[in-house]
């Protein structure tokens, strides 16, 4: 990660706390002005620290009594305030500042008992740069909400699809194994998910449906294309060792992220070494997963027969041993959209 990004970053944060401070005040102001008494609670409490400093500092008490002192005064206070706000129909913490991230309080670093970490909000937001050079955003719209099963046929045509039931019966089946997935997604015994079908059938939509659910539950996500994913293996095998301060970030990544997405698979310049950097890979997170959530999902448009003329049989082997594998089935749901968007209402 360069220091360019970790600029942007910092300015982020400081934004963040920012808007939180600016909300807080905006609050406080309407609510001073229904309940005046509140805003000579705020300033009491505010005073009560200087006031037993003093105390403190005048030696008349012991420290102990002093500080019993200030914080019955204070819980008095408090109470007072809440009793006030919630007579005024507001809720009791509506005076308290709203962070983006209430796990780091917007400042990016979490206390983890022996000192302090980056959050995960952090993690994911370097890991958001690496999308946008990817060239591929997670979509708002692309969730588990906006699933249709309707863009599936009902009818069954093994000749057709090439499974033994309908497109749409397939597809909800794949749809509650990715719950499943995002629910076990802690769980060593978890496997990854493999998708392979032909393209617009669904195989990125339900990759994104799956990153989003975990992104909203806490954890970090990387999106790379195949193509993607081996350039930052090269640049860091050609940099590494020219550059001094290189930053292994990116590369880091790649087997340390939660979830690590892999479109379009097969795709990518062919090489043995490629095939044995993809080997390491999976190696890799899967040792990683024993002791940390550490999943992969692939997407590819080539069968995993044909794969197996593409790459090395050990990767195959761990592909099928690794990963729970699903066939996507059905017409081309972009074309099906763009037509209906072209129907007359």
């Amino acid at each position: 990660m360069n220091r360019n990004i970790q600029a942007i970053i910092k300015r982020e944060y400081e934004k963040r706390q920012k808007s939180a401070y600016d909300r807080l005040l905006e609050k406080e102001a309407e609510v001073y002005s229904k309940i005046p008494r509140l805003r000579d609670i705020d300033n009491e409490i505010k005073t009560c620290g200087i006031r037993y400093n003093k105390m403190l500092l005048a030696g008349r008490k012991p420290a102990y009594k002093v500080v019993e002192e200030l914080q019955r005064k204070i819980d008095e206070l408090k109470n007072i305030k809440k009793e006030l706000l919630a007579a005024a129909g507001y809720p009791l913490n509506y005076l308290e500042m709203e962070y983006f991230c209430p796990r780091c309080k917007d400042t990016g670093f979490v206390d983890n008992g022996t000192g302090s970490e980056k959050c995960v909000c952090y993690r994911q937001m370097v890991i958001n740069f690496l999308y946008d050079q990817s060239g591929h955003k997670l979509i708002e719209n692309e969730n588990f909400s906006f699933f249709n099963e309707k863009y599936y046929s009902s009818g069954v045509d093994k000749i057709k699809y090439g499974i033994e039931v309908s497109p749409r019966e397939n597809i909800l089946a794949i749809k509650n194994s990715c719950l499943r997935f995002v629910d076990n997604f802690d769980s060593p015994a978890e496997k990854n998910l493999f998708f392979s079908g032909p393209t617009g059938t669904g195989k990125t939509f339900m990759a994104n449906c799956v990153a989003m659910e975990l992104i909203n539950r806490g954890y970090t996500i990387l999106y790379q294309t195949a193509s993607m994913l081996f350039n930052t293996i090269n640049e860091y095998r050609i940099r590494s060792f020219r550059e001094m301060d290189y930053d292994d970030t990116d590369y880091k990544n790649i087997f340390e992220v939660e979830l690590l997405i892999i479109d379009d698979l097969g795709t990518e310049s062919p090489s043995d070494a490629r095939y044995a950097e993809l080997l390491t890979i999976l190696n890799t997170r899967q040792i990683n997963n024993l002791s940390k959530p550490c999943k992969t999902i692939i997407s590819t448009n080539i069968g995993l027969k044909k794969l197996q003329e593409y790459y090395d049989e050990r990767v195959i082997s761990r592909i099928i041993g690794c990963f729970n594998i699903f066939r996507f089935a059905g017409e081309d749901i972009r074309g099906i959209k763009k037509l209906s968007s072209k129907q007359p209402v």
